[in-house]
């Protein structure tokens, strides 16, 4: 097994907590990087084209002969989001079905704007676990695009800008903990929900309640949890720990539990 610190049960004002491992982020805050602009290739070699090079909302996205307009010029952002004319690719009426068209909205931070670029050249929105893709496999001029499950075929393949990348840190798994141990926020703990303990010494301190999209550096994967606990943290470069997931949310994420990995690196965005 991986070192780390175990997890234990202690008081506090009388509750009974789970005492979590997690990291002060200050020096190991990765600092944000610069924009990338550029267009997003795909299948047949052609561009990701805002239709028309129209800025209203619900303007379709679709394939088109690249051309060098500022409706093929995309870029990733550090919320996740990936832009373009000003506006956001956007997953339209916030569906997570296969055929879900893709379109230019307005960005608001919601789910449905949210995009990881992988180092496989999937394009995937977290909440749908889904990819982006060329309806029908078709390479026409004006072909639509939507969301899908991901299969590695080459109408999902796609070459964008660099994604902005945010800070980088270890995000860690509780393990067992006794029957009925209860979270720094009252909670019974479910070590198969999708929640997860921050430090104490976070600044600003995350209130309870709040969403973290957490995600898997090393595959791309992403998964939204919910803050519900608090933990004690030692700093060390060696060991940048910064949250701690439930063995649910850490397996989902593609950490592996036995034989344990220990930690996994990942970046983490608060959606609010």
């Amino acid at each position: 097994m991986a070192a780390r610190s175990s997890f234990l049960t202690t008081a506090l004002r009388g509750t009974p907590v789970i005492a979590l491992l997690a990291l002060s982020l200050g020096p190991l805050t990765a600092a944000p990087a610069a924009a990338a602009t550029g267009t997003v290739t795909g299948l047949a070699g052609k561009c990701l084209d805002v239709a028309g090079a129209g800025t209203a909302d619900g303007t379709p996205v679709q394939l088109y002969d690249c051309n060098g307009t500022s409706a093929q010029q995309w870029t990733p952002g550090a919320d996740n989001t990936l832009r373009a004319l000003g506006k956001c690719l956007d997953v339209t009426a916030n569906s997570t079905a296969d055929g879900a068209k893709v379109q230019l909205w307005s960005c608001t931070g919601a789910a449905n704007q949210q995009w990881t670029v992988t180092a496989a050249h999937d394009i995937v929105n977290p909440a749908a676990n889904k990819c982006l893709d060329v309806t029908d496999r078709s390479s026409a001029n004006g072909a639509r695009i939507q969301i899908w499950t991901c299969t590695g075929a080459d109408n999902q393949k796609w070459n964008a800008p660099a994604q902005q990348t945010g800070e980088q840190c270890w995000a860690t798994h509780y393990g067992p903990q006794p029957p009925g141990a209860l979270t720094a926020s009252g909670e019974v703990f479910d070590n198969d929900a999708d929640t997860a303990a921050t430090s104490l010494s976070r600044q600003p301190q995350l209130p309870f309640g709040t969403r973290v999209l957490v995600t898997n550096v090393a595959n791309g994967r992403s998964l939204t949890v919910r803050v519900n606990d608090r933990g004690t943290f030692v700093q060390t470069p060696q060991e940048p720990k910064c949250l701690d997931l439930t063995d649910g949310a850490f397996s989902r994420l593609g950490g592996v539990l036995d034989p344990d990995a220990g930690h996994i690196v990942v970046t983490q965005q608060v959606l609010g």
